[in-house]
This record gives structure tokens, C-alpha cells and sequence, in this order.
């Protein structure tokens, strides 16, 4: 059985679970970051997953209350059990031990059959937890991020925050990549543009996804199969979340991003949800961490409301 690290806090005050047995969904942190040859690893996203905690908590009080995006309480009067894991056990500059122990996470909340939410964590976190998908017969991916990630490498590293989606894109079971939110300039060139363009990914930056609206985006996804929400805090307006390593003005709404989610998640099964990117030390008063959290309860309020 995989062991993971309890934390004093839970996410809303969950309980906390030595493993996902019984639970629909189970939440686990990730205090991972994999630094180019030019940067150090000792980002402050290693902190995230208790600063997500913590803020949520505080912003929540009671979790039985109404929760008026949703018109009843968040988890549906106790349609949805969830329960908090914990963080898995990483160590600084351990990369590859890291990306093991996270893959061997989600693996084993998999197997419990709950549903897997990962909070980063750099980027490059979710690699291993997308991998972790690979038995799939077929997945689709929604990214709602600032960047497209899809350098091959920078320097000597292929499995950095850059290279999320390229490394995504070579797992047999994705089908399908929606990059939503793409704005201004990141570490894309041409060539990398064009190879996610000649892969099949649709990219919609942020005017044309406004233009075309989040019901229209979420239609482009595929309905058979299984679907991946991951989200980059950056693709977010820095008024919104402003703790992140990547500021990018005009970026998308909180609403924007809720409403992508429940189309997203209309009709369609949820494999797994992941949120990375949060700097607590650049945040302001724990705004991105409590959006961050808030973010986790909108995937969690339509999952308790999902059909049989």
C-alpha cells in the first residue's frame, strides 16, 4: 500500500485516509518541482498543496453549509465521499524518485476506484500523473493554462514545467489535447507551435475563447473515452491569481474557468483533475491559493451532482 505524508490540515476539513478505500474521490498533494539547468528547484510550489489547504479551510467555513454556485450544499447532503491523502512523499532535487512516487500515488487511488485530484506543484507534476493514465483506452486532456508546454526539452531536461503537454502527447491513451487560455509569450517557438498544431492539440488563446464562448470549447472535446482537467493557476488574470511564477495580463476569469469546467464535465467522465502552479510567497492575502481551492469544489460540486 502506498503511504502517504498526513498533513495537520485537510482539504475542507475532510477526513483524512490512509488510502482511498471507499471514497469516490481522494485528494493528495504533490510538493514537487523540476528545475531547468539555469534555475533552482527550491521553488515555493513545494509548499502549495498545504498553503491550497489552508486557504480553502479558512474561506469555507462549514462545508454542510449552502453553497449558493451550486444550490445546496457543496457535496450534495453526502452524495460524494472524499477524503484528503495527504501529500506523497518527495525530497528536494530527488526528480525521478519524485515522478515514481507520484505516479505510484495516483496508481494506487486508481486502484481503490476513486477518482484522483492532484494539487502541485510545478508543472512538470503532472507528467507522472498523467502517465499514471496511460491504461486508458482513450483520454482526453483540457488544459486551461497561460502556455502550451510543449518544448521538447530545455537545456538537457524533457521533463520540465515546458514539456507537459509534449510529454502528454506521446502517452498511448491521450486522443485528444484542448489548451485553453493561451496568451502573450512563454517558452514556445514556432516549432513548437507547429508541432502541437501537426499533433491535432486545439489551441484557443483567450480572445478566441471568448469569441467562441465555453459551451463551444467544451463541444470540441470528445465525449467517448475519458477526460483530464488540468489547470495552470497562470491562466488565470494575475487581479485573480496573482501567485504564480508566470504573470501574464488578460488572462481568464474565475467564472470563465468554472463555467469551462462544468461544460467540460457535462456528459462526459472525469478520469482525473490536477492544479498546479501556485507561488505562495508571490500570493496576496492567499487569493490564488483560495482559487486554487475553490477550483477543486467546482470539480467536486458537479461530481456529486453527476447522473447514475
Amino acid at each position: 500500500m502506498f503511504r502517504f505524508q498526513q498533513t495537520s490540515e485537510t482539504f475542507l476539513g475532510i477526513p483524512t485516509a490512509a488510502d482511498a478505500a471507499g471514497a469516490d474521490v481522494a485528494i493528495f498533494g504533490a510538493v514537487h518541482g523540476t528545475a531547468y539547468p539555469h534555475a533552482s528547484s527550491a521553488t515555493e510550489e513545494t509548499i502549495a498543496p498545504d498553503a491550497v489547504r489552508r486557504a480553502i479551510t479558512a474561506a469555507s467555513v462549514n462545508i454542510d453549509h449552502w453553497d449558493f454556485d451550486f444550490g445546496g450544499p457543496l457535496l450534495n447532503d453526502g452524495a460524494l465521499t472524499v477524503v484528503d491523502l495527504g501529500n506523497v512523499p518527495t525530497a528536494f532535487n530527488a526528480n525521478e524518485k519524485n515522478r515514481e512516487a507520484i505516479g505510484e500515488a495516483t496508481r494506487s487511488v486508481r486502484a481503490r476506484g476513486a477518482l484522483p485530484i492532484l494539487i502541485g506543484g510545478d508543472d512538470s507534476t503532472a507528467i507522472p500523473f498523467i502517465r499514471s493514465l496511460s491504461d486508458l483506452p482513450a483520454l482526453h486532456i483540457l488544459q486551461i493554462d497561460a502556455h502550451i508546454d510543449w518544448r521538447d526539452r530545455i537545456g538537457d531536461e524533457p521533463l520540465g514545467y515546458s514539456s507537459t503537454m509534449r510529454r502528454a502527447s506521446e502517452v498511448p491513451s491521450v486522443r485528444s489535447i484542448t489548451q485553453v487560455g493561451i496568451r502573450a509569450v512563454g517558452s514556445a517557438r514556432r516549432e513548437e507551435v507547429d508541432a502541437a498544431v501537426s499533433w491535432g492539440a486545439r489551441i484557443f488563446t483567450v480572445q478566441q475563447t471568448r469569441r467562441s464562448g465555453m459551451a463551444a470549447i467544451a463541444d470540441t472535446i470528445p465525449r467517448e473515452g475519458a477526460l483530464l482537467i488540468h489547470i495552470d493557476l497562470d491562466a488565470l488574470d494575475p487581479s485573480i491569481c496573482p501567485g504564480v511564477n508566470a504573470l501574464s495580463p488578460g488572462g481568464l476569469r474565475l467564472d470563465e474557468v468554472t463555467e469551462l469546467i462544468a461544460e467540460a464535465m457535462r456528459g462526459r467522465t472525469l478520469a482525473g483533475f490536477s492544479i498546479v502552479e501556485l507561488n505562495p510567497a508571490a500570493d496576496v492575502n492567499g487569493m490564488t491559493a483560495t482559487v486554487a481551492g475553490r477550483l477543486i469544489c467546482h470539480v467536486l460540486g458537479h461530481l456529486a451532482r453527476r447522473g447514475p
